[in-house]
């Protein structure tokens, strides 16, 4: 084993010397004497950039925009020359005395399949796994054969925990972990981070794709695709008001190539799904058998940028960004699929069932969309507590539907019950260049309870272009509200909603039902 160590080790210094690149920490000589291999490189007086954000924090949008041109432009320089880093991370990029980055420790580094002698490439295969499985790619992590790819998944890791400061998944035993970044998408930037637009959170959700293809193939098309998302954002927020920024349509492609990505669900979480045709043999088939079994919902808090308003002059809400939805029907009661809930700090369900959301984000709206199911007609009631909420300041909340999926149109009902019970129900279209947010309609009800401990309930159905609402069993109006402002009938998600500061709200007893 030591023999074979050694024969390893100089064999990838030899490699790595060959790296002369800027942003590559270089090998000034290598060698073995009385028994045992040596490197020597230079002396990085900045440290890591793991010890830099433990003192700094995330770094700013710009500070990782220049550092992952940098990343970039060496890894990209490695795979050229058949190298393979195989454990990006933080702790393995240095800072110089001027702030540039330097790659390093390409210790377990693959080199060429065509440079590995014949007799070895059995153990490179064994070794595959090798890394550190905060970072490690699905197929790294699976056995398989490398390429640059699996650096570029490594990378966009390391891009999410810069910017998060967080890593995207979390488990208690290296096993686990890996079934996370081989099965489960990562949890959505923009729910972490207020000035993630959702051009950004589409970019690092391609770099980290399960499979390769999906993927940026090159890191510097990482980074050109990431630099053009920062550059997109800045002209947003020097033209745009707050309203229109916080809606922005993304279907503007901004990257080359066009990124191919479907949004996760913010909640992590391990599906037992095993293929017989995965490699391995039986032991570690029970191994991920058992680690599944004892892997628990990994949580990640979420925040959306939103304008705190009242409802006659709305501003906008981010709805969050969602996968194409499935075709299956709208479950009867969507709170028995707790897996298509966002879970956090902030959202969660009690040992009761009940699901709650406490928004405790300054000018910052907390929606929680279910997950993967549009529906156009249907009839929806849900039971709403507030448990709390700052006094002097508005308590709306509620239920948003028929969201699309680039967010370009969704309908808000909401009540306030300790704002002179009020109710407001709104209509959000970015297609609507002169006024994209329109009240429908908006006044007060005694019908709203707004005695402290007690509950509303309020149903919505919704048929066409006409809604009826009702607010614990007392019709708001004599007859349906139409939307005056379109024709166009559109399907969408549903979602819960709690719009201020401060404000905490149990939802109980959600029952949808999908009219014919």
């Amino acid at each position: 084993m030591q023999r074979d160590f050694y024969r390893r080790f100089l064999r990838e210094a030899e490699a790595v010397s060959k790296l002369e690149h800027a942003n590559i920490l270089p090998i000034f000589s290598y060698g073995e004497q009385d028994g045992l291999p040596y490197i020597v490189m230079p002396y990085m007086p900045g440290g890591t950039l793991a010890e830099y954000m433990a003192k700094r924090g995330p770094l700013s949008l710009k500070e990782a925009q220049w550092y992952l041109e940098q990343l970039a432009a060496a890894l990209d320089f490695a795979h050229m020359h058949g190298c393979v880093h195989c454990d990006v991370k933080p702790a393995n990029i240095l800072l110089d005395s001027d702030g540039h980055v330097i790659l390093s420790d390409f210790g377990i580094a693959r080199v060429a399949q065509s440079e590995i002698e014949p007799e070895q490439s059995e153990a490179k295969h064994a070794e595959a796994v090798m890394g550190t499985p905060d970072y490690i790619s699905p197929e790294q992590a699976l056995g398989r054969v490398l390429d640059g790819r699996s650096d570029v998944y490594s990378l966009g890791v390391t891009l999410f925990f810069v910017l998060a400061k967080r890593l995207p998944f979390r488990a208690d035993s290296t096993i686990a972990l890996a079934l996370l970044h081989v099965h489960e998408p990562p949890p959505s930037l923009a729910l972490i981070r207020a000035d993630i637009t959702p051009l950004l959170d589409r970019v690092v959700r391609k770099a980290l794709a399960k499979e390769p293809e999906d993927r940026f193939q090159t890191a510097q098309e990482l980074s050109r695709a990431f630099s053009a998302a920062v550059v997109a954002s800045e002209t947003r927020s020097a033209t745009l008001s707050p309203s229109a920024l916080a809606l922005f349509d993304e279907k503007e492609d901004h990257t080359n190539p066009p990124p191919i990505i479907a949004s996760p669900r913010p909640i992590v979480r391990v599906k037992p799904m095993w293929a017989s045709t995965w490699p391995g043999f039986q032991l570690r088939r029970l191994l991920y058998i058992l680690a599944a079994l004892i892997i628990i919902v990994v949580t990640t808090g979420f925040t959306v940028s939103f304008m705190n308003r009242h409802p006659e002059a709305p501003q906008t809400v981010v709805v969050i960004p969602t996968a194409t939805p499935t075709q299956a029907p709208m479950p009867t009661n969507p709170f028995t699929i707790i897996g298509n809930w966002p879970h956090g700090a902030n959202a969660f369900f009690d040992q009761n069932h009940q699901y709650h959301i406490i928004n405790n984000q300054l000018n910052n709206a907390m929606p929680a969309p279910f997950q993967d199911y549009q529906v156009q007609d249907f009839k929806l009631s849900v039971t709403m507590l507030e448990t709390s909420s700052k006094k002097d300041s508005p308590d709306y909340h509620g239920v948003i539907f028929r969201v699309a999926p680039d967010q370009s149109f969704y309908y808000l009902f909401e009540i306030s019950p300790r704002d002179n019970q009020q109710y407001a129900f709104l209509r959000f279209s970015s297609t609507d260049k002169q006024q994209p947010w329109r009240t429908i309609k908006s006044n007060r009800s005694s019908a709203i309870i707004s005695e402290d401990g007690k509950s509303n309930t309020i149903t919505i159905e919704s048929r066409g272009n006409t809604f009826l609402f009702t607010v614990n069993g007392v019709p708001l109006l004599d007859k349906p509200i139409t939307d005056p402002f379109t024709t166009e009938v559109k399907s969408g998600q549903i979602g819960l909603y709690v719009e201020n500061q401060g404000e905490e709200v149990t939802f109980s007893r959600l029952y949808v039902e999908t009219l014919k």
